[in-house]
């Protein structure tokens, strides 16, 4: 799944408006509707902050090599 659907089920997980996730991660609602739409290329600063505020976290780690 990818990272703007994921952002976007949770946040409707939550009840939370759009509005209400640019307010508490201090973030424009303009970025948020971007990135929900798979039209942002955000940093991984902005992805902490929106998934700090809906209990996510980023993690990463080493792909599968194809032969």
């Amino acid at each position: 799944m990818e990272f703007n659907l994921i952002i976007k089920d949770r946040r409707t997980l939550l009840g939370l408006t759009q509005q209400d996730l640019a307010d508490y991660s201090g973030l424009s609602p303009k970025i948020i509707k971007s990135i929900e739409a798979g039209k942002g290329n955000p940093s991984v600063g902005t992805l902490t902050k929106i998934a700090d505020v809906l209990g996510l976290e980023l993690i990463m780690k080493v792909r599968g090599v194809s032969k």
